[in-house]
């Protein structure tokens, strides 16, 4: 696959990391039902719909990948089923895909949102992309009262420091080293900081 010759400056591509084996919820959390959906199609549905994001890149495990439909428009599939990756690992197997596909201008944008976080609306994504494209030097992190989570959107500029040693322990290193580039994007809903790891909090969100 070679680099597709487009400019991609004010561009916005995704990668959902979502290759996790689920230890804590003892079943792939990926395919666990939340509103009569796979979880990993309820997160990526509204990723899809959103008309800023050129292109998704979803980042799962042979088990999800056979198991799911993901022929949605606009989204490849890349594998990962190493069984004691992080999802960082995965954060760089679809950058490393989008390199691929793509010639990324340094003020593309890079949007990441994990598999394991339903409930995010459309609107909620596109707030974040905007705030991107206002400022497409700054590292955009969505936030609910005051706290953090995900989308995070950042410019390809960053992807020399997520490839390198300096991330190994997560993409939090990236706000955490670039905090004067952080703009933190305030959501009214509270899926922008939900994770679902444990039974308890998929019983929570059921």
């Amino acid at each position: 696959m070679t680099s597709q010759p487009i400019n991609t400056q004010g561009s916005l591509f995704a990668v959902v990391p979502a290759a996790g084996r689920s230890s804590r919820m003892g079943q792939p959390k990926q395919l666990l039902d939340v509103d009569g959906q796979p979880m990993l199609q309820a997160v990526i549905e509204p990723i899809v719909a959103c008309e800023q994001v050129t292109s998704t890149i979803v980042v799962t495990n042979s088990l999800v990948a056979s198991t799911l439909d993901l022929s949605i428009s606009g989204v490849g599939v890349v594998l990962n089923d190493e069984p004691d990756a992080e999802m960082i690992d995965s954060v760089r197997l679809g950058i490393t895909d989008l390199q691929k596909r793509y010639e990324l201008d340094p003020h593309t944008g890079i949007l990441i949102c994990p598999g394991d976080q339903p409930g995010l609306r459309t609107g909620d994504i596109q707030q974040c992309c905007k705030a991107f494209l206002d400022t497409p030097n700054k590292i955009i992190i969505a936030a609910h009262n005051g706290k953090t989570g995900h989308p995070m959107i950042f410019p390809a500029s960053y992807i020399p420091f997520i490839m390198s040693g300096a991330c190994d322990t997560g993409l939090r290193e990236l706000p955490n080293q670039h905090s004067q580039a952080v703009v933190a994007v305030e959501i009214a809903s509270s899926a922008v900081v939900r994770n679902i790891n444990t039974p308890q909090d998929y019983r929570n969100l059921t």
